[in-house]
């Protein structure tokens, strides 16, 4: 052995040696997590209010207040204000109100509008119009509780054998959900993903230890299978997703009865299984309750945007961007929000990065799977192999390209950072691992040591990515354009958008929000709004409001079907020069004279 790698052989060894004797000491261990956990945290209340709101954000403000769309006008001229009133908090309305106008106009299960109901009330005023960082603040905080959920899952999969490595494990498992890119983009959204994470780690803690109860022929708990009971019920209650998590820890479940029953010495008994029965009695009871509800979802309006294309030339699609989905999970740059050079750049260094760190992330993982935690890894990679197939059975099955959104995917994002973390410890308990370089350069050895080091500078920088909102960006940049809007009217404005669901009603109440929080407390004028019921008669009513209104007027149409021709007999030209062309909003401007 060369100086220099006995020089960092050693060096290895003593870090991993202090690691082990800081391990032993639980007080330590707690001061670290805390650190991790201070860190996550800051990081997803870092710019929270800064990038726009999507029209499912708008949704969730406007249903946790009661208060709903449907008494939005259409087809007339309406003020910021009137279009905001959703946004606006009224006392009077209690949680039943709550549950009945959102059942009445969405199809999704009430507990985490019930609980941003509460927390809203706690920060804004009666008549108050809802900020965003009030509203996403419930969803970072409970973001960061996955910090430490997840470091406590750890411990409990790898509890077989408490040494350095899995202690490693639990804390790179809290470093690796502190700066997640994905983490953090769904801690920053004001919906209920964070909640059904930290339901999905409670659900596995309970598998796994139901498992290993089963495992080691010990008698399960009656408080697990009801705790199991309760959590499960819950999760349903947050998101109906959770089901495909269910379904995982099913068939891990059955993968696990399987495997005991050839053991012919110490196959179990029907006794042994009746806590497991019992909590899936229970479980399927909570679901159940929840069955007339979802039963209206495939067919509803909001799903219908996922209806998969089954054209052969693009049937192809979902695969890359389901491993794209994995990938910025663990590890992202910037590539959105950023010329072109530097996306393709980052491309190219994750994808490199991603290739060289592949041998010996290999590696690792056969080690896991050779050594004494088989049965732990097992288990967790499992889970992730069942939900994976579950979601390319909606896509391919059943005709629900879930892999269109990245949000879709955190049921199985916390299994995989515990795997990512399970494998960087594996590198970093075996520094006897280095490779041998030969002739090829000093910075190019793929040291254990270095590959984690790698790995977690890729995952931090994802996380400066996203909170900069250079990743993971709003598909619609309201902000932009309520800025363009309003320093490129020169005359009095109305934007008009064609109404055909609620989703184009909430876009247009985003719209608006951010043009009211871009306007100077000094500034009087507005644009008004109008919102078109998409029929028959659609052409004609909008001739007729703009042949009524004051000349001269610019209309903006926001995502709006209209008859060009007809425009110009009310005098209305088109400017194409005034476009803005990456919005995400399809939008033009006509000067009526």
């Amino acid at each position: 052995m060369s100086q220099r790698k006995y020089r960092s052989y050693e060096l290895g060894k003593s870090l991993n040696t202090n690691f082990a004797r800081w391990g032993n000491s639980n007080k330590t261990d707690l001061w670290l997590l805390f650190i991790w956990f201070g860190i996550g945290t800051i990081l997803r209340f870092t710019n929270l209010g800064y990038k726009p709101a999507s029209s499912i954000e708008i949704a969730t403000i406007g249903f946790s207040l009661g208060n709903g769309f449907s008494q939005i006008p259409l087809d007339r001229l309406v003020s910021i204000p009137t279009l905001l009133s959703p946004l606006k908090v009224d006392v009077s309305v209690d949680s039943a109100d709550v549950i009945r106008r959102l059942f009445s106009e969405s199809t999704h299960p009430p507990l985490y509008f019930w609980l941003t109901h509460w927390w809203i009330k706690l920060f804004v005023d009666h008549g108050e119009i809802v900020s965003l960082q009030i509203a996403r603040s419930l969803s970072a905080m409970f973001g960061g509780l996955s910090i430490p959920a997840i470091f406590g899952l750890s411990k409990l999969v790898f509890s077989d054998r408490l040494s350095q490595k899995h202690r490693l494990t639990a804390h790179f498992g809290a470093i690796i959900m502190a700066f997640s890119p994905y983490g953090i983009y769904l801690a920053q959204e004001a919906r209920h993903y964070t909640l059904s994470i930290l339901w999905i780690i409670a659900s596995l803690s309970c598998t796994i230890s139901v498992i290993k109860h089963l495992r080691d022929r010990r008698k399960i708990p009656s408080w697990i299978a009801l705790v199991w009971i309760v959590i499960n019920s819950l999760g349903i209650a947050t998101h109906y997703f959770f089901s495909l998590a269910l379904v995982g820890e099913g068939l891990i479940l059955l993968g696990f009865w399987f495997w005991q029953r050839n053991q012919q010495e110490n196959k179990l008994s029907f006794n042994s299984w009746l806590p497991v029965i019992f909590a899936i009695l229970g479980t399927s009871i909570g679901c159940l309750v929840w069955l007339p509800v979802a039963s209206n979802i495939s067919g509803n309006e909001l799903t219908d945007w996922i209806a998969t294309d089954y054209d052969l030339d693009e049937i192809w699609e979902p695969i890359p961007r389901l491993l794209g989905w994995l990938i910025t999970m663990v590890a992202m740059l910037p590539i959105e929000g950023v010329p072109v050079a530097i996306a393709i750049c980052s491309i190219v260094v994750l994808l490199l990065g991603s290739i060289w760190m592949l041998p010996t992330l290999a590696s690792s993982y056969i080690s896991w799977r050779s050594s004494s935690d088989c049965f732990s890894f097992t288990v967790i990679a499992g889970y992730v192999l069942g939900t994976v197939s579950l979601y390319l059975l909606l896509i391919y099955g059943y005709g629900k390209d879930v892999s269109l959104a990245a949000r879709y995917h955190f049921i199985y994002f916390p299994v995989i950072v515990l795997i990512w973390a399970a494998m960087l410890a594996q590198l970093w308990s075996n520094f006897e691992l280095n490779q041998t370089t030969g002739d090829r350069p000093k910075w190019f050895e793929r040291s254990p040591r270095k590959i984690v080091a790698i790995a977690l500078i890729f995952c931090f920088l994802g996380s400066l990515t996203v909170v900069n909102d250079f990743g993971y960006k709003k598909s619609r940049q309201a902000n932009r354009l309520a800025r363009h809007i309003q320093s490129t009217t020169t005359a009095p404005a109305i934007v008009a958008t064609t109404y055909e669901t609620l989703s184009e009603l909430r876009e247009l109440v985003a719209l608006s929000l951010a043009i009211e929080n871009n306007t100077a407390p000094d500034e009087t004028t507005q644009p008004q709004l109008l919102l078109l019921q998409r029929n028959e008669n659609h052409d004609a009513k909008l001739n007729a409001i703009m042949s009524s209104q004051p000349k001269p007027l610019d209309l903006w149409g926001v995502n709006l079907r209209a008859n060009e021709d007809l425009l110009k007999q009310v005098n209305c030209i088109k400017d194409d020069a005034a476009r803005l062309t990456d919005s995400g909003y399809k939008n033009r401007v006509y000067h009526c004279r």
